[in-house]
């Protein structure tokens, strides 16, 4: 008789949290699809601030992204609960960029709560509201932060790994069985198993987060070109707009997802590539900002591609220079810290992935 793997109960109520999550963001992302669509007809109809067409479309493409994602979440959760490897690997890289996301906003969102009551109409009046809504805003990021934190802690001990080894593993742990019951030398150890080669989590979250980062390039296929046309990327200082940009951007996501699958799956090549990319755009970004037109270029790119609503005051916070440049400033804050971790972890990646491969070595 072959036994039954282990009862976590707390893998389970993982499973069905991840289930919950998924089917809240798919419901979220189809409210906000049927909103925007009443939203611009109800702005078209009443002759108010028009809703640019291509920003619209880049919204739309946005959410049905995320709606696919929501729902491959339901899909890991299903897995978790069935108890599949590839689902512990999946939803450790949702948590690791679920508490990653949650914890940046919960900081920037007191960061421009805190610079919005002066610049508001009625300040003194406001500033009671725009407290209880900074309150009702961290707690909200706070649930998913949490949620990210267990994730992270549950699906990396030991027990629950080992719950979500292979049969094989479990019954013959070092070697395997041929069709008629007898020993056989063993195959190389499965990834992501104690005792066999593993990718570092943080490599783990980098590469869940390159993969989105190069879905979301794609998805500029299907927008409209004014909206290309709109956004200049810079390179070392110089602005690129329309064909060049959108190929640019292309190939780049290309590598990324690419990229990023191969370091899931331990791949020796899929890490050096990475490290040189992420190296030569960090370098790219700094030179760029410093650039004096940088700012102003990017201040028109984004008027051209929101509407402006003569009733919001022109001097909000977010709206100005020092927020993008904060902004921009994190932007390559985050980009050298991620480089830095894939240098530090390179050496135990590539032994990794070379005792996978060891013909690829």
């Amino acid at each position: 008789m072959q036994p039954n793997p282990k009862s976590h109960p707390a893998v389970t109520a993982a499973g069905i949290v991840a289930i919950l999550f998924g089917a809240l963001g798919a419901l979220g992302a189809i409210f906000v699809e049927v909103s925007m669509l009443f939203v611009s007809r109800i702005a078209s109809a009443n002759k108010d601030v028009p809703f640019p067409e291509a920003a619209r479309a880049m919204a739309s493409v946005t959410w049905l992204f995320l709606f696919l994602l929501a729902i491959f979440g339901i899909f890991v959760g299903a897995g978790i609960l069935r108890r599949r490897n590839w689902a512990r690997i999946s939803i450790l890289i949702w948590g690791g960029l679920m508490t990653f996301f949650s914890a940046i906003t919960m900081v920037a969102t007191f960061f421009v709560m805190n610079n919005l009551p002066p610049t508001l109409p009625n300040a003194a009046d406001a500033a009671s509201f725009m407290a209880v809504f900074k309150w009702v805003l961290a707690l909200f990021y706070a649930i998913p932060l949490g949620v990210g934190i267990w994730w992270l802690i549950l699906f990396t001990r030991k027990p629950v790994v080992d719950d979500f080894n292979p049969l094989l593993a479990r019954l013959h742990p070092g070697k395997t069985l041929d069709a008629s019951g007898f020993p056989q030398e063993p195959p190389p150890p499965p990834s992501y198993v104690p005792g066999g080669p593993a990718c570092p989590l943080p490599l783990l979250i980098i590469a869940g987060l390159d993969i989105f980062s190069g879905a979301s390039m794609l998805t500029l296929l299907i927008v409209p070109y004014s909206f290309i046309s709109a956004i200049p990327i810079f390179l070392f200082g110089h602005a690129f707009h329309g064909g060049f940009a959108l190929v640019f951007l292309v190939l780049l996501g290309i590598v990324y997802a690419v990229c990023g699958v191969g370091i899931i799956k331990l791949k020796p090549w899929a890490l050096d590539p990475l490290i040189w990319c992420k190296a030569v755009f960090t370098l790219s970004g700094i030179v760029s900002i410093m650039n004096p037109h940088f700012t102003p270029m990017m201040r028109e790119a984004i008027a051209r591609m929101m509407p402006v609503n003569p009733a919001l005051p022109t001097n909000l916070f977010p709206f100005s220079d020092t927020y993008l440049k904060y902004m921009m400033g994190f932007g390559f804050v985050l980009a050298a810290a991620m480089l830095a971790v894939l240098i530090v972890y390179r050496k135990r990646y590539l032994e990794a992935a070379r005792a996978k491969n060891p013909a690829a070595s």
